[in-house]
């Protein structure tokens, strides 16, 4: 009887273990089939957002609330780089207007006796003498190849508390525009390799820089060694203010190259964007570079791009993270340039970062 009534247990335990394990097999199949089933539905969900995003025309009659709600939605969706599209992009943008060796004027590009036309203003023309090529550099900063990982950096609001700067300054190349400060380290990072400045802003914050170029100067010594890129020669009002900085930092700080946008460049790119639905009478600082940024880059990051008044959770936002002075809305259309880098997002070709940034 012991012996029976050992074996009895034996069997027992044995059906008893048995039963737990398959229950186990069986509890983890299902959790297993519910995460893929949810994945998949997950998967199916962003690849609709993505075309309804992609087939968005644009954004006049939008309502901003919805819109906002699927813009959240896409964020919460993985983003992976979609070579295909990446490539389409660049090669369109190589054909057209060709920022691989044109993005800036250079010795390479440009001749002496040469005459250069105004990006705005087609029917003004200046003449290249050896004083103005000496002046241009040699040439473009990326005359070795493509970029790696490079950051473009808005100015938006939307930067303000995103605990981007440390994944910005992670960046193989980072783009700034219009002197924009890095006092907010945390949200914006520290790092630049390119900035620009456009004329009005120089006449209006440095008016005396043949005497004075100290505050220039100063302002852009917290850029490090960043190149400065001014728009010389899109409109004729700027070329004059645009050469004082020239002059003014190279005594001041002749380690700052101060270079020129490339007005054919400019006027190409722009007629390239109208093609593809930009009616405003002239892009953005941020779409040109954005734009430069698909060609020579291997990977674009965009950085506080937002043209709204609110986030993503429906809070007030000022305008720029460090004020909130709004755009020329008789010059460029910024809702508009945003759906298309959405659209560029959506297609992989770029990543658009909105919001808080991960650690």
């Amino acid at each position: 009887m012991r012996w029976w009534s050992a074996a009895t247990r034996f069997c027992l335990l044995s059906v008893l273990l048995l039963f737990v394990i398959s229950s186990t097999i069986m509890d983890y199949y299902q959790l297993s089939r519910d995460g893929f089933m949810e994945s998949v539905q997950k998967s199916l969900k962003c690849r609709k957002l993505r075309e309804r995003l992609v087939a968005m025309t644009t954004m006049k009659k939008v309502d901003i609330v919805p819109f906002l709600q699927v813009v959240r939605e896409l964020m919460d969706c993985p983003w992976r780089l979609n070579l295909t599209h990446r490539e389409l992009h660049r090669t369109e943008l190589w054909a057209c207007c060709n920022a691989s060796d044109r993005l800036i004027v250079t010795r390479q590009n440009t001749h002496v006796n040469q005459t250069l036309t105004y990006e705005a203003e087609r029917w003004r023309k200046k003449l290249v003498d050896q004083t103005l090529w000496e002046m241009f550099p040699k040439s473009v900063p990326w005359s070795k190849g493509l970029l790696g990982r490079c950051a473009v950096v808005g100015s938006g609001g939307i930067l303000q508390n995103s605990s981007c700067g440390e994944e910005i300054d992670r960046a193989d190349y980072i783009i700034r525009f219009n002197l924009a400060p890095v006092n907010q380290s945390r949200d914006v990072g520290l790092k630049t390799d390119l900035i620009t400045a456009n004329p009005s802003q120089i006449i209006k914050q440095y008016p005396d820089l043949h005497k004075n170029p100290g505050p220039l100067a100063e302002q852009m010594s917290v850029y490090g060694n960043a190149r400065l890129l001014l728009p010389a020669f899109s409109f004729a009002f700027g070329t004059a203010p645009c050469f004082k900085v020239y002059h003014a930092l190279q005594k001041a700080l002749p380690q700052q190259e101060v270079v020129f946008f490339h007005p054919d460049y400019l006027f190409e790119l722009g007629q390239f964007w109208r093609r593809r639905g930009q009616k405003a009478s002239r892009i953005s600082t941020g779409l040109m570079l954005a734009s430069s940024a698909l060609e020579i880059c291997e990977q674009v990051h965009l950085y506080g791009f937002w043209p709204f008044s609110v986030d993503l959770s429906h809070n007030p936002l000022q305008h720029h993270y460090f004020d909130n002075v709004g755009p020329n809305h008789y010059m460029h259309a910024m809702p508009e340039e945003f759906l298309l880098l959405l659209q560029l997002h959506s297609q992989g070709a770029l990543q658009l970062h909105v919001g808080h940034c991960r650690a």
